[in-house]
C-alpha cells in the first residue's frame, strides 16, 4: 500500500514538472523577442567569440606593447567620431599621462563611406579597435567581453586596471588614477556605481526590456552601471573565463559585472563618484566625481578647458559656501527608487 502510494506521490511531482516546463516555454514563446537575440537565437558565446585568435577588423599596432598603470577602453559608436575626438583632445589627452593608455572599442557598420572614415581615423591617430560584429545597443555585451578578451591576451602583463568608460563621459582621470594608487593591492578590483534589487523590465518599449526568455530570474544580481567602471586586470581575467562559460544577456552591464561576476564569485564595489544620472551642469561638482554621464562634445570640451582654469578651481575650493560631495551623494545618490536599493546593497 506504501509503495502504491509513493509511486502516486512522484509520478504527480513528475507531471507537475512536466507542465511547469510547457508552460514556461509557451510564455517564452508569446514573448516579444529581444532584437538580435531572438528565442532561438544561440547565445554560446564560443560562437561568437574567437578565444584564442585575434578577430579584430581594425586592431593597434603597439596595443598593450607598453606598461601602464590604467587600461582605459572608450567603448564608442561608430559615427561618434566626434565624442572620440573631444575625448582625445581633453581627459584622454596621452600627454596629460605617461601612465595610462586609451582605446576607442567599436563595432563594424554597414555604411561603407562610414567605414572608409573609420579607417582613416584608425590611420591617423591609431587607437581604434573594430570588431566584427554588427554595432548596435543589444551588442554592447559583445563588446564588453571583445574588451575583456583583449586585456586577458594581451594586456595581463603590461597593466594593472582596466577602465571601461562609454563615449558620452566626462572624466576626471586624475583623480580615478590617484584613487587606484591609493590601494594596498593591484588586485580584487570591481568597482563603480554599484545597482541593486534592479528587477528584470517587461515594457517593451524599454531600451532596457528583458523578457524571460533571456533572464528568468526575479532580480537581478547586484552589478556596476556600465557608464562606467574600474577593474584590475586578474579580475578582468575571471570575468571573460566566465563569459565564456554563461550564454549572453543583451544588457551588458547586468551581465559582465552581475552574471558574470557572480559566477565568477567577484563582488562588484559601490564608490558614489562613479555617477549614471545626468546632473544638473555644477562645474564644482563635476571637479569632485570620477566621472560624469550624458555629456556632448561640446560639454566635455568647455567642462575640462574650465577645470584647467586656475581661477574657477580655486573658486570652488574657496567659496563660503563650498561644495561637499558627500553631502551631495547623500542627497542624490543614496535613495531608493525602481533601480536602486540601498536596503539591499552593501
Amino acid at each position: 500500500m506504501k509503495s502504491k502510494r509513493k509511486i502516486f506521490v512522484y509520478t504527480i511531482l513528475i507531471l507537475s514538472f512536466i507542465f511547469y516546463i510547457i508552460m514556461c516555454m509557451q510564455i517564452s514563446n508569446t514573448e516579444a523577442s529581444v532584437e538580435g537575440w531572438g528565442y532561438n537565437t544561440t547565445r554560446d558565446t564560443s560562437q561568437y567569440i574567437l578565444n584564442n585568435n585575434l578577430s579584430a577588423h581594425i586592431f593597434p599596432e603597439h596595443f598593450c606593447d607598453h606598461d601602464s598603470f590604467l587600461l582605459v577602453m572608450v567603448c564608442s559608436g561608430p559615427s561618434n567620431v566626434e565624442a572620440r575626438n573631444a575625448i582625445r583632445e581633453t581627459w584622454g589627452d596621452k600627454r596629460n599621462s605617461n601612465n595610462v593608455s586609451l582605446f576607442f572599442l567599436l563595432g563594424e557598420t554597414m555604411n561603407s563611406s562610414l567605414q572608409n572614415d573609420i579607417v582613416a581615423e584608425s590611420n591617423k591617430y591609431g587607437d581604434i579597435i573594430e570588431e566584427r560584429f554588427v554595432d548596435s545597443y543589444n551588442n554592447l555585451t559583445l563588446k564588453s567581453i571583445v574588451m575583456l578578451k583583449l586585456v586577458s591576451n594581451y594586456c595581463a602583463n603590461s597593466t594593472k586596471y582596466l577602465l571601461k568608460i562609454d563615449d558620452d563621459m566626462f572624466v576626471n582621470m586624475h583623480l580615478i588614477v590617484k584613487m587606484l594608487m591609493g590601494r594596498n593591492s593591484t588586485t580584487d578590483l570591481l568597482i563603480g556605481k554599484l545597482i541593486c534589487g534592479a528587477r528584470p523590465i517587461k515594457d517593451t518599449s524599454s531600451k532596457w526590456y528583458s523578457p524571460r526568455y533571456m533572464y528568468s530570474g526575479r532580480v537581478y544580481p547586484n552589478y556596476l552601471s556600465g557608464t562606467g567602471y574600474v577593474m584590475s586586470v586578474d579580475v578582468a581575467e575571471k570575468l571573460y573565463k566566465a563569459a565564456l562559460q554563461t550564454p549572453i544577456f543583451h544588457l551588458e552591464d547586468v551581465y559582465i559585472t552581475g552574471i558574470c561576476a557572480k559566477k565568477a564569485r567577484v563582488r562588484p564595489h559601490n564608490n558614489s563618484l562613479f555617477t549614471y544620472q545626468k546632473l544638473n551642469y555644477d562645474l564644482c561638482l563635476f571637479m569632485k566625481l570620477y566621472t560624469a554621464h550624458r555629456f556632448t562634445p561640446v560639454d566635455i570640451r568647455k567642462t575640462y578647458n574650465l577645470l584647467k582654469d586656475n581661477n574657477v578651481t580655486r573658486e570652488c575650493l574657496t567659496q563660503k559656501n563650498s561644495f561637499n560631495v558627500n553631502h551631495w551623494i547623500m542627497n542624490n545618490i543614496i535613495k531608493v527608487n525602481k533601480t536602486y536599493r540601498k536596503s539591499k546593497c552593501e
